[in-house]
């Protein structure tokens, strides 16, 4: 109920600073719609470290399989928390599974992904916390590459349509080329997929 209540606030300041019209009927239901999107695009916020562990609980012994699990393409979206401006994020992922550890289905990593990216996050904490929370699966080495549209850098200030590329790596894929190779590869062979 406060966010409908400091969204109509918003609404009249804006009326009173910039003319905006509020009495136009699209603006009838406007509170309420905003605060739907807040409690959305930072659903994260609350309990991340439960709703993680949710996620993860969801598990399974690994059996033998010693490639890379990779998903690219996990496309969500956060709010920056220098402007409340939407992010829109592509990520890629991928991990080795350890003979101790385990394996996670593949919407869960997506799930992991868009539970981590629903708060005011910083890309680059948003990439490392990936890599951390995956390491509750014993894994031989994770890897996530972020692509991130800062709509704080396209629809204002510079006016840019850069992207923002931000990485981490751990394990076998810090350590052995190979398997950094390998991941990087299939990070291509996806994005030349999707064009």
């Amino acid at each position: 109920m406060r966010l409908e209540i400091v969204a109509k606030e918003m609404l009249v300041a804006l009326s009173s600073e910039m003319g905006l019209d509020i009495s136009d009927p699209n603006f009838t239901d406007t509170p309420q719609r905003v605060a739907k999107v807040f409690r959305e695009l930072l659903s994260g916020e609350k309990d991340t470290n439960k709703q993680v562990d949710e996620i993860l609980k969801k598990r399974f012994p690994s059996t033998g399989y010693r490639g890379i699990i990779f998903s690219p393409n996990i496309l969500t979206y956060s709010l920056c928390p220098h402007h409340l401006l939407p992010v829109k994020y592509t990520t890629a992922l991928g991990y080795i599974p350890s003979d101790s550890g385990y394996v996670l289905g593949a919407s869960k990593l997506a799930r992991i992904v868009e539970v981590l990216s629903h708060r005011a996050v910083l890309q680059e904490r948003l990439t490392t916390d990936i890599v951390s929370y995956l390491d509750a699966i014993q894994p031989k080495g994770v890897a996530v590459v972020i692509s991130g549209e800062h709509f704080c850098m396209r629809a204002r200030g510079v006016k840019q349509q850069a992207t923002l590329e931000t990485s981490a790596v751990t394990g076998v894929f810090k350590t052995i080329p190979e398997a950094r190779k390998e991941f990087f590869d299939l990070l291509l062979m996806a994005e030349n997929r999707r064009r």
